[in-house]
């Protein structure tokens, strides 16, 4: 019997150490959003049509809803390839939702908030999009650079099914994968200016996943 105490104290304590090594490299915030808002923004980008299919040349992001199927295939062979590549929808960079999602992160009291949980003072953003994952799109592995001093995500499934992928992960030095789960309203923050964070988003295998990502400065 003491045996089994000791095994199950040893099995927590690693346990413990795994979870805060993982933590040590974001910062989460759940509840981020108002309520109010993102159930707003969730009525509206799932009512409306405003969905570009988006892959990428390089660094050039490539937004349209032309020849969908051949471009998915070309972003399939980038990835296997082991070159940057995605393949997703982004809504429209001229919905007023999304002036208003900017306007929302960049008030001086939601500034402020990301300022104390990060502990240096953030300005502005920088970039900002809203992401819809549909089974067969993913994110593969890159680093953010020159575009923030925190890279950004606020997830927007009130429900989501862990056995659909669309796992935001990253990777440590020591090649850990650290996954993180999309969790209702919870914002992540990856500080990508002290140190490279590579990271991915693995496939999508089932419904939508839905996420606002961009960048604080």
């Amino acid at each position: 019997m003491n045996n089994l105490l000791i095994i199950l104290l040893i099995i927590i304590i690693l346990f413990t150490i795994y979870n805060i090594y993982c933590n040590s490299f974001y910062i989460s915030k759940t509840n981020f959003l108002d309520k109010h808002f993102i159930e707003k923004v969730n009525k509206i980008i799932h009512s409306n049509h405003d969905w570009l299919y988006t892959t990428n040349i390089n660094n050039d992001k490539i937004k349209h809803n032309n020849d969908i199927k051949n471009r998915r295939n070309n972003s399939l062979k980038l990835l296997n390839s082991n070159k940057f590549s995605y393949s997703k929808y982004e809504y429209k960079n001229d919905a007023p939702i999304l002036k208003e999602i900017k306007e929302y992160l960049n008030s001086p009291n939601v500034l402020k908030e990301v300022s104390s949980l990060t502990g240096t003072e953030i300005t502005k953003t920088t970039d900002i999009f809203i992401s819809k994952f549909s089974p067969g799109d993913f994110l593969s592995v890159h680093n953010d650079t020159n575009l923030g001093r925190y890279a950004f995500i606020i997830y927007l499934n009130e429900k989501w099914n862990s056995r659909c992928g669309g796992d935001l992960n990253i990777i440590t030095k020591h090649g850990l994968h650290i996954p993180i789960y999309p969790e209702y309203n919870k914002l992540i923050l990856m500080d990508i200016k002290t140190s490279e964070k590579p990271h991915y988003i693995n496939e999508v295998t089932c419904d939508n996943r839905y996420a606002i990502t961009g960048w604080f400065m």
